[in-house]
């Protein structure tokens, strides 16, 4: 897969990094020496890299949904079967 431009908050699997094949198979310490070496000018790891120093997460956010629709999946309930209770109902279930 060619490498393709860098756009911010990306990882290197995202933009197709041309050193993360040679690394795909190593694990652990072993792993982050290597990707320290290889991979030191890549922006991408450069992120990576920032957001651990400074205690940061990337976190992947989840689609609206109303409060209703959030307590039928938290109860393991399909949202359209349950549309007619409240949403203390549908808790109690």
């Amino acid at each position: 897969m060619p490498e393709k431009p860098y756009i911010s908050g990306t990882f290197c699997r995202d933009i197709g990094c041309a050193h993360h094949r040679a690394l795909e198979s190593l694990t652990g310490e072993e792993y982050i020496q290597k990707k320290t070496v290889y991979c030191r000018d890549c922006f991408a790891w450069q992120f990576y890299n920032w957001l651990k120093e400074n205690n940061w997460r990337v976190v992947k956010t989840a689609p609206e949904m109303s409060a209703k629709e959030l307590a039928a999946h938290i109860k393991g309930i399909d949202p359209v079967k349950v549309e007619d209770l409240t949403m203390d109902e549908i808790l109690c279930l």
